[in-house]
């Protein structure tokens, strides 16, 4: 799953005018829907806002012309962050699928969602979505012994840490590990919110590579 979209999907920060419509719009939309109704989360398409990428953003980051994102709001619980980051990459995958670009931005949004956020839910990042004036480029990784030991490992756990290595991370850190122990998968990594976003991501992208009916997670 999303095989080709994990290769060709690269953080994207300008974006230019034309507006997310049309079919492109609803099948978007459809699939923010059926991933609310199946992890609880209530995310929302947020489309013409131009001050949530405000000159602070443009500046720091290099953002342009981002109107549209993605709201990451869940019900507030101890492993919201996680789950944020597993939907979310989903979400970005299927978008990379429809000729849109994206980019996880964690200094956006929150204020522009105050209004419509419902006591005890948590807004937790935005995901930038558009059309980019280009299509980004790859991002540098790490050794992958670094993040995994593959000596030995089944054939599916080598595809699992191949797709983890294209996950995006914050600051493309890929601070992550994955141990194979009494035949399930381990992934440990930072307790910070930003870094449960990135084990979230990283855990979607991984089952895309090894295949979910090919493992377990360990508890």
């Amino acid at each position: 799953m999303y095989e080709k979209e994990m290769q060709e999907r690269h953080s994207v920060r300008k974006y230019t005018d034309r507006k997310i419509e049309g079919d492109v719009l609803k099948n978007l939309q459809d699939k923010i829907d059926s991933v609310n109704e199946e992890s609880g989360l209530k995310i929302r398409l947020i489309l013409d806002e131009p001050t949530s990428f405000g000159r602070i953003m443009t500046k720091m980051t290099g953002f342009r012309n981002a109107v549209n994102y993605i709201a990451m709001i869940g019900p507030k619980s101890d492993d919201l962050a996680m789950r944020v980051g597993y939907y979310g990459e989903d979400i970005v995958l299927y978008a990379q699928s429809i000729g849109l670009n994206t980019c996880w931005a964690m200094m956006n949004g929150k204020k522009a969602c105050s209004g419509f956020l419902e006591e005890g839910d948590d807004y937790i990042i935005g995901i930038a979505v558009g059309y980019g004036e280009d299509h980004g480029v790859p991002h540098k990784n790490r050794p992958v012994n670094d993040v995994a030991d593959l000596e030995g490992k089944p054939e599916w756990f080598v595809k699992g840490v191949d797709a983890a290595m294209l996950a995006p991370t914050g600051v493309n850190a890929q601070k992550f590990h994955f141990d194979l122990v009494d035949d399930k998968v381990v992934l440990t990594g930072g307790k910070s919110t930003l870094k449960q976003i990135d084990l979230g991501i990283v855990k979607f992208h991984f089952e895309c590579g090894a295949g979910k009916d090919n493992f377990q997670w360990s508890e």
